[in-house]
């Protein structure tokens, strides 16, 4: 009896042995603060959660958004995280496409996640965590920027043939096309139900019917365009690599401002429209806070990134290296600044007064500021 008990433990330390040797799918969940609890406390903030996702070896978040009740975190193979904004549950995880396949900036709609990967649309309810359409159009493929709208009744999306494809949403076939005059590739769309604006890589900024391929008006950056229009209210806001910043009228495609924001550098990449201040970035000269109704700047923070939530009065700064300034929108000075020295990455929240961070390794939080 004894050599038979012998046996069994020693294949069950076997058995231990070579669980121990393999290395598991995910890394053991690290669960100390991403930002120091008395640092948090310091600035009067709360921290309202933290969770550790379930990122594998050899895999990195990479982009955090926040999209209605949920935040969305992709990693860089593709596989999306939704997170309850107000639980800090994880909702789901999902794999979108394969590792290196492009997938341009999603939209939210209808309280829907909507991409496209290649040439395909995919629609994901994060409430039954499942996708409820999935759609090729062979006409489309993958254009430069990140094109993709939809009203009431089309979606709309660039093609890699520099044409805009309005898609019927009752079947999604193709209802016209569209392009600027000059065949430039189409960036970046938007849409509603009276008008539909696209901006090209040449600088042409164009108003059109939504229902036809009929312009309306038509107003030409002199520098290229290459990140994302941005809508608030009935005014469009344009970014230019001729380092300004351009307030549109919606409708009309006239200047808001007497003269547009000059920045000193290419404005690269999208912009943060807060209640009062646009938060526009460029390498050269780092982040700006520039005034919504005058065009002027109010504040600059020269190692500021991006904007990472606000207040009525305040802006949250995102600043190199690892640093969170926190500046009044109304007096343009500096007010504090806290070290969040562990945080890589965060969501452009406008929303309400919540900070959002993350790390390449899984951890992300949830703080709020008022």
């Amino acid at each position: 009896m004894k050599k038979g008990i012998i046996l069994i433990n020693l294949m069950l330390c076997a058995v231990l042995a070579d669980a121990i040797a393999k290395k598991p799918e995910y890394p053991v969940e690290n669960i100390s603060p991403l930002v120091a609890p008395e640092l948090i406390a310091e600035a009067g903030w709360a921290q309202n959660w933290q969770i550790s996702l379930p990122v594998k070896e050899g895999e990195k978040l990479e982009k955090i958004a926040v999209f209605g009740p949920h935040l969305y975190v992709m990693t860089d193979s593709n596989v999306m995280f939704c997170i309850n904004r107000q639980s800090g549950k994880l909702r789901f995880t999902e794999q979108l496409s394969v590792r290196r396949l492009p997938i341009q900036k999603p939209m939210h709609y209808d309280g829907k996640f909507w991409f496209v990967v290649g040439n395909e649309l995919l629609v994901f309810d994060p409430e039954i965590g499942d996708f409820v359409t999935k759609e090729t159009f062979k006409q489309v493929g993958s254009g430069i920027g990140s094109g993709l709208a939809r009203n009431e009744k089309f979606i709309y999306i660039s093609g890699s043939d520099k044409r805009l494809h309005a898609m019927n949403v009752d079947g999604y076939w193709q209802q016209f096309t569209a392009t600027a005059d000059n065949d430039s590739p189409i960036v970046s769309i938007i849409a509603t139900d009276d008008i539909v604006v696209f901006a090209t890589l040449a600088g042409n900024v164009v108003g059109m019917k939504p229902d036809k391929a009929e312009k309306i008006w038509q107003f030409d950056a002199t520098g290229d365009i290459r990140g994302q229009l941005v809508m608030d209210g009935e005014d469009v806001y344009v970014g230019s690599y001729d380092s300004k910043l351009y307030k549109l009228g919606i409708l009309s495609g006239l200047m808001k401002w007497k003269t547009p924001f000059h920045s000193g550098a290419p404005i690269r990449d999208s912009f943060s429209v807060g209640r009062n201040v646009i938060y526009v970035y460029n390498a050269l000269n780092g982040l700006y806070g520039v005034n919504k109704q005058t065009g002027q700047a109010v504040w600059q923070v020269p190692s500021g990134e991006g904007m990472v939530c606000e207040t009525d009065q305040k802006g949250y700064i995102y600043a190199s290296p690892g640093i969170l300034k926190v500046m009044d929108n109304s007096k343009g000075k500096e007010l504090y600044s806290v070290n969040i020295a562990d945080v890589e990455f965060y969501a452009h929240n406008t929303v309400d007064a919540v900070m959002y961070l993350t790390e390449s390794k899984g951890r992300v939080a949830s703080i709020s500021v008022e």
